[in-house]
């Protein structure tokens, strides 16, 4: 039930972030909220870490194609990556609060 809500979340994120990427030029802050979003709904999800970068941040380079017109590959191929980094960020975080020994 927890992965499906982080997936459905992850992909209501990664549409929302898409629209603001073809409105606004801010791409710190759009790097800062790929970065957080993506961490923390991996934090929700470590098994479906890839499902929520995923879905995170493939619709960007998809709305770029689709209505911006961007040339292949778009430019927001990066923000795919900053989604998987973000990511694997949370899931790291996850495993390493799971593994780590009691002091």
């Amino acid at each position: 039930m927890r992965n499906a809500f982080a997936i459905v979340v992850s992909l209501a994120a990664g549409l929302f972030l898409a629209r603001y990427d073809l409105n606004t030029d801010d791409t710190g802050i759009e790097v800062g909220l790929l970065l957080i979003a993506s961490a923390i709904l991996a934090l929700l999800a470590p098994k479906r870490w890839w499902v929520v970068a995923l879905c995170v941040g493939l619709p960007i380079p998809i709305a770029e194609l689709v209505v911006g017109h961007a040339p292949i590959p778009p430019a927001g191929v990066v923000a795919l990556g900053v989604a998987i980094v973000g990511a694997l960020i949370g899931f790291a975080i996850r495993y390493a609060s799971r593994t780590s020994p009691a002091v």
